[in-house]
């Protein structure tokens, strides 16, 4: 987390299933611009939250690759990567980071100055909304289905 002293990030990590990765919530901070006034024990429980939520969506993707001998999202073969982690693990990290950040917005409006935290309460339920779709959309992409699926009933 940032702090009058310089830039520091908790380096609390959620210890994950042992398929998909260990998430260092100190990423999460730096990643998603979480404010400094922020609760750590706070955005830690809101990252734990998020991580149950995607497991729970992507517990039959699991299931399959786990099925293939597959032990680990990072021992999927999948391009592109960026620094020895796929796309699958990349787009995990980031589904988990959206739920997290649309779970602590309201939070985040009481933490800033009068003008600014009314601003950001005025823009919450829409930018949850958003951060929400940014995770569901992963989510969906990483079960191989596209951002809108019909089916005949």
């Amino acid at each position: 987390m940032f702090t009058a002293q310089g830039n520091s990030y908790q380096n609390t990590t959620i210890t994950n299933d042992g398929f998909w990765p260990d998430i260092d919530v100190g990423d999460f901070e730096r990643l998603r611009g979480t404010p400094y006034a922020q609760d750590d024990e706070r955005i830690a429980n809101a990252v734990l939250s998020a991580v149950a939520s995607v497991n729970l969506q992507l517990l039959k993707l699991k299931t399959h690759f786990e099925a293939e001998g597959i032990r680990q999202a990072q021992d999927i073969v999948a391009t592109p990567s960026i620094d020895g982690k796929n796309h699958v693990v990349i787009q995990y990290q980031t589904a988990v980071f959206a739920k997290a950040k649309a779970d602590l917005l309201p939070d985040f409006a009481t933490v800033h100055q009068k003008k600014e935290g009314d601003l950001l309460a005025e823009r919450s339920a829409e930018t949850k909304n958003e951060l929400l779709a940014e995770s569901e959309r992963i989510v969906r992409n990483l079960l191989g289905k596209t951002r809108v699926t019909v089916d005949l009933i």
